[in-house]
């Protein structure tokens, strides 16, 4: 079940697109979308990024460590939390250092953002809020552009203070009244999701740093068939594995635009290891 800050999200998300697909450029777009979309989902590096998060969703909630209470959270954990990191490390993979993105993902905030999320106000109140936080937000990107409106981001600054101090209060106060919460196990599963969820999709997060790299190898060169080019993966890891410092001096090879076949990938990558 959703709690009325989830539920209040899913009603404006509605309404946007309504609006959006008001739009006549917007709906003459969504052929060219829908054809990227299908693009992408025959991807090596998409097809490989959720065979892993599926696998994982399954894994858990086989052994119970996913109870069906915590499945909603943990789903909207993989949006909201894990494909972000995932485009991160996919936008930033060269100079992305993943073991510190895990150690900056364990915060001691989790315990009191978890319960001011769990805790929300009214539908009706969140219904207003939302949209009055983006409206703010969207001020204060505009505001950091130009110091003449430094005073205006101040302001806008102190009533996102007042909003959360109303989010604190109120979360604490449902708290305070719900102890009884904090005696059940789907109360922690819910509150350390991120821990967890962190923890089961690191070997993710490093190998799609890795194949981010092998096809920024692949681009270089004049491989273009798909078939080719999750062969041309393989022979790349079996050259270099995890060797970051290859990989790197291999992205820096002139020769690269020269390869069409696997045997010339294959001896440029050998040149390049011996000489590393």
């Amino acid at each position: 079940m959703l709690n009325p800050r989830e539920q209040a999200l899913v009603i404006w998300l509605i309404i946007f697109i309504i609006f959006a697909l008001s739009i006549k450029g917007v709906r003459e777009s969504i052929p060219s979308i829908i054809k990227s979309l299908l693009g992408l989902l025959i991807h090596p590096i998409f097809i490989i990024t959720n065979s892993y998060i599926i696998l994982v969703f399954f894994t858990m909630y086989l052994f119970k460590i996913l109870e069906v209470q915590v499945i909603k959270d943990y789903i909207l954990w993989i949006f909201m939390a894990l494909y972000p990191l995932i485009s991160r490390v996919s936008s930033r993979y060269i100079e992305e250092n993943i073991n510190k993105l895990i150690v900056e993902s364990f915060k001691l905030s989790i315990i009191p953002l978890f319960i001011i999320n769990e805790y929300t106000l009214s539908i009706w109140a969140e219904l207003v809020i939302i949209p009055i936080l983006v409206l703010i937000g969207g001020l204060i990107a505009a505001a950091d552009r130009d110091e003449r409106y430094l005073q205006v981001k101040k302001l806008l600054n102190y009533m996102l203070m007042i909003i959360g101090f109303i989010f604190i209060f109120v979360a604490f106060k449902g708290f305070s009244s719900s102890l009884q919460d904090a005696t059940k196990i789907d109360f922690y599963e819910k509150m350390f999701i991120d821990i967890i969820g962190i923890l089961l999709h690191a070997p993710l997060l490093f190998l799609l740093q890795y194949m981010c790299l092998y096809e920024h190898i692949i681009v270089r060169t004049n491989i273009n068939k798909r078939s080719k080019k999750i062969l041309a993966i393989v022979i790349i890891f079996l050259e270099c594995r995890f060797n970051k410092k290859i990989l790197q001096s291999n992205l820096k090879n002139y020769k690269l635009r020269n390869v069409e076949t696997m045997k010339d990938l294959k001896i440029i990558l050998q040149v390049k290891s011996e000489k590393s």
